[in-house]
């Protein structure tokens, strides 16, 4: 039924819809939570059972590895999220810790924000814990989505303040019930998936509220990525690309079925390459276009 829906949506607003190609998979992850990339030539994998940052070339070799079970800075406890697009900087959430651990590009400790140290002077309702997904825009404004008991969106300025929480206040167009995933946008804002509601919501960096794209369907979205204007919607059976200038829906493609495998997020290296990362390893598909 739902493919049939998908047939018949793809006939409307997707005049050529196409097959994402295998390429090759990767990895062998204990359990992959979150993936990033960075210059179109090397890629971030968070394995939050093994407590390791694992780096890969754009051909998936395995480059380097830092982690292990602890508070040290090259230890991590559940490592839930991950942000790498700079190309300078890897940003990653430190979920258990409690914190936010950054590092260079060759995984070397830069600096940690601690959210255990903020928490001992900021007031009960401003308290953030468990940080699970993170983007950085070009502003160096950084966004972190915190899950603990009411989900929130904290602001960091250059990486040494809170400067900002929204979401988290009464019902109303803007709340949040279970977000998951963090994508900056094309401007000066954010997009965040909401897997309660099934919507991607856009707020700008100032935290107000801008709107909520329409789901083409009723499949449930798995994970959200930006690259080059266009926001990459995964699904279990395809991908679906959204033109944030156009604002509108401009391609979507179909996954071949593989071996029975459970998609948890997605990358995009080049415009033509895209990576879908499962619990135990990535997988490389290219786009023909």
């Amino acid at each position: 039924m739902i493919l049939n829906f998908v047939f018949l949506l793809s006939s409307i607003l997707f005049p050529k819809p196409d097959t994402l190609i295998f390429e090759n998979s990767f990895g062998n992850f204990q359990n992959a939570a979150s993936i990033s990339t960075a210059r179109d030539e090397f890629i971030f994998v968070c394995d939050t059972r093994a407590n390791q940052i694992i780096k890969f070339s754009s051909t998936g070799e395995q480059l380097t590895s830092i982690g292990g079970a602890g508070f040290g800075q090259n230890e991590l406890n559940r490592p839930e999220g991950i942000d790498a697009s700079s190309g300078l900087d890897v940003y990653v959430c430190d979920y258990q810790n409690n914190r936010i651990q950054k590092y260079d590009i060759n995984l070397s400790y830069i600096t940690t924000f601690d959210f255990n140290n903020y928490n001992v002077t900021a007031v009960n309702s401003d308290k953030i814990f468990y940080p699970v997904s993170i983007a950085l825009l070009s502003t160096s404004e950084i966004f972190v989505l915190a899950d603990a008991s009411q989900y929130r969106m904290v602001k960091l300025k250059s990486f040494d303040e809170v400067n900002l929480l929204f979401c988290s206040g009464n019902l109303s167009v803007d709340k949040l019930y279970n977000p998951t995933k963090i994508a900056r946008g094309s401007n000066l804002d954010i997009y965040i998936l909401d897997k309660y509601t099934n919507d991607i919501v856009n707020f700008d960096n100032y935290g107000t509220y801008v709107r909520r794209l329409e789901n083409p369907d009723s499949a449930k979205i798995v994970s959200i990525s930006y690259y080059g204007d266009e926001l990459y919607i995964l699904k279990d059976k395809y991908l679906v690309t959204y033109n944030l200038k156009a604002q509108r829906y401009s391609n979507l493609y179909y996954i071949k079925p593989l071996e029975k495998v459970t998609f948890v997020d997605i990358g995009v290296l080049k415009k033509n390459k895209i990576l879908v990362l499962t619990t135990d390893k990535v997988i490389s598909f290219n786009i023909n276009n």
